[in-house]
């Protein structure tokens, strides 16, 4: 395990469809094609615009930043490495150096090359994972080494598998309870073969891990049914315990499936990341939704509490007391200023609190610049600066951290 920095990690996040648009050869772009989700055109204009855009993160105070290297644009094919994608990295992490920042390469940020996820089996399937998987994080790890300050193996796995298989959301778009479980081991597999490979090199290596906390949401006369809460108990065990338990003690424990050792998530991990956006409410019949019901909704839909997110912290620390904790993601998605800025407000003080009581090691603010956020299109904003690169409001209060 490489020895990471004591200083604190502030810094900016986003997808690679974000920043950039969906790769010609990830399997987000049939769902654009098929007119499931909006189009992503080129981002927030990433290549076009990086050095001023890394420029300003700098000026902002970031000492990080989170770049996603989209392994569909690096290998559209199987086999077929695209060296001019890996040199445009190369350029855009060069400058981040230059500006200051250092540098946090994520290795999968939802999409994935179609020919993986949909010819070869992706992550569920093991032999894929060994195959494809495995080579694509020793190719990237060999050739950006040197413009590497750290590595996050996959953004929200266990997030990735939920939407792909449980809610249908995102590809493969399926709903299916036992596919999901069988989708969350895998992802989580795939991200302890990343860990246990990158853990070797000089560089720190930062998991990311979805906690939303989950509440069971009362019936119109107040009460919370029974079935309500088995319904909770049990999507927390899944989207939390999972995660929880394979740091805390090295097993992956997901109900249906046999535990499997996975020892790199204890000795192998310089950070554990935390990605947070809103509380998450459970029906009688299980089903997924905002929480508390009558709040304020963003723009995806959902309810940011910024207690909550401070109670996302303290769980993950009081459960993980020996491992050093980083917010790895964190935002609202809003267009009102003023709104977003007074609940980044709030979520910072918890920031400033959990690092003055427990060392909280890091920051990373997702995301920048108002981007394409997946089947909301471009109309979630969520970023410290417009598209336009004017500051939102929420930017100053960001700087001051």
């Amino acid at each position: 395990m490489s020895s990471p920095d004591a200083e604190f990690l502030r810094g900016i996040t986003s997808s690679s469809v974000s920043a950039e648009g969906v790769a010609p050869a990830a399997d987000w772009s049939t769902w654009e094609r098929d007119r499931r989700a909006p189009r992503s055109g080129d981002g927030f204009g990433l290549h076009t615009d990086y050095r001023d855009d890394l420029q300003q993160y700098a000026a902002l105070g970031c000492t990080d930043w989170r770049l996603t290297i989209e392994w569909a644009r690096v290998e559209p094919e199987p086999g077929r490495i695209d060296n001019d994608a890996l040199d445009r990295y190369r350029d855009i992490l060069s400058f981040g150096r230059d500006v200051g920042l250092r540098n946090w390469l994520t290795l999968q940020s939802t999409s994935l090359p179609g020919w993986y996820s949909e010819d070869e089996g992706g992550h569920l399937d093991a032999s894929a994972r060994g195959r494809f998987w495995s080579r694509y994080v020793d190719h990237v790890a060999g050739e950006l080494d040197e413009f590497a300050d750290g590595f996050v193996p996959i953004d929200d796995p266990i997030g990735w598998a939920l939407r792909g298989y449980g809610l249908g959301s995102r590809p493969p778009g399926q709903r299916d309870p036992d596919v999901l479980r069988t989708a969350v081991t895998a992802s989580v597999l795939a991200t302890h073969e990343a860990v246990r490979l990158l853990s070797s090199g000089r560089q720190p290596v930062m998991t990311a891990w979805r906690a939303d906390p989950l509440h069971a949401i009362a019936l119109e006369d107040g009460r919370i049914a029974p079935e309500a809460r088995q319904a909770t108990r049990r999507w927390d065990d899944l989207l939390w315990g999972t995660w929880l338990r394979a740091h805390a003690n090295g097993m992956l424990e997901v109900d249906g499936h046999a535990a499997i050792e996975v020892p790199e998530f204890v000795t192998g991990v310089d950070y554990v990341g935390i990605v947070h956006d809103h509380p998450v409410g459970v029906d009688v019949e299980g089903n997924l939704g905002a929480w508390p019901t009558g709040g304020r909704r963003d723009a995806s839909g959902f309810v940011p509490e910024p207690d909550e997110f401070g109670e996302a912290i303290h769980r993950t620390h009081e459960a993980l007391p020996d491992h050093r904790l980083v917010v790895a993601g964190h935002g609202v998605p809003t267009d009102d200023d003023a709104w977003q800025d007074h609940q980044l407000a709030r979520c910072l003080e918890h920031v400033r609190d959990a690092r003055e009581e427990f060392g909280l090691a890091g920051y990373f603010h997702d995301a920048g610049i108002d981007g394409y956020e997946w089947k909301k299109g471009f109309t979630a904003p969520r970023g410290l600066l417009h598209r336009d690169r004017t500051l939102r409001t929420a930017a100053h209060t960001f700087a001051a951290l």
